[in-house]
């Protein structure tokens, strides 16, 4: 990866250092090696450093404390984890988003869903049910009935035991075929809709992509996903937005800081991409 340092301070004259296989920078350090002490005088005395999509939030928080600049900004997917935390995002910011209920536990819904006598407020059948953590439709049930409730709660309690307690319900808005993937590669935005008549639209369970269709739409979309992303500082992630029947006004679904990269040209597209962005990033 070519670099264009600058010489205004001693932290400027310091290595790139990277974590990352392919954004090799200065020094590069295997992220899934031993770490060692000597790694903290090296990050605190580094320019800069790159980091993979999979990185450790221990290994994200030590480079932080001791760097002042690191790609990518992951401080939120830390601070507030998996389909909750993007939930206690969408809130704290106000955006457009569907009704969603967090539940910590299993326990938190026994009892209160309709079928068991649930306290108002709460979506009736049907609805979405999403594990705190999950990828490419993974932990996000459709909820039509009792059977489809306890079969997804049976394996929200195994999640529960293996330490990965939580989920969500979010209302379920029907007559749609296709969501919007929104991708932010540095200050790259990107989009297309994937299209499935089922309930996953994820490439990954059958959905197809179509990067043409209904461009203002899409020009919404990104509009609304830059807008999160300058308010957040988030700068590589996909977002996963829809579009209610009739309406020009994109809702928010879910954040995905590890996301698949068929829309946009593949690994290899997704690398070109990425390494431009750390350039213009490293030169900002």
């Amino acid at each position: 990866m070519k670099t264009n340092p600058r010489a205004s301070s001693a932290q400027d004259k310091g290595p790139i250092v990277s974590f990352h296989p392919v954004l090799k920078g200065d020094v590069f350090v295997w992220e899934r090696g031993i770490i060692k002490e000597e790694l903290a005088g090296l990050l605190a005395g580094a320019r800069a450093v790159i980091l993979p999509q999979t990185v450790s939030r221990e290994l994200y928080h030590m480079c932080r404390a001791l760097c002042p600049r690191v790609f990518p900004n992951y401080d939120l997917r830390f601070k507030w984890e998996g389909k909750v935390g993007d939930t206690m995002l969408f809130w704290s910011l106000g955006v457009p988003h569907p009704r969603t209920w967090i539940f910590p536990r299993v326990e938190a819904l026994t009892g209160l869903h309709p079928a068991m006598g649930h306290e108002p407020g709460l979506p009736d059948y049907p609805f979405v049910l999403k594990g705190a953590r999950g990828g490419e439709g993974s932990q996000t049930y459709l909820v039509k009935n009792e059977k489809d409730l306890q079969g997804a709660l049976y394996t929200m309690k195994r999640l529960e035991w293996q330490g990965k307690a939580g989920f969500v319900l979010q209302e379920f808005i029907d007559g749609l075929d296709r969501d919007l993937r929104v991708v932010v590669i540095g200050k790259e935005t990107r989009s297309y809709w994937r299209i499935n008549p089922r309930f996953h639209k994820n490439v990954a369970r059958g959905g197809t992509i179509d990067k043409e269709s209904e461009p203002g739409l899409q020009a919404a979309g990104r509009q609304l996903v830059r807008e999160l992303c300058r308010r957040t500082g988030i700068n590589l992630a996909g977002f996963d937005l829809i579009f209610p029947p009739g309406s020009s006004n994109p809702l928010f679904l879910e954040v995905n800081y590890t996301f698949g990269r068929t829309g946009i040209g593949g690994s290899e597209g997704f690398y070109s991409l990425l390494e431009r962005e750390v350039e213009h990033w490293l030169r900002g």
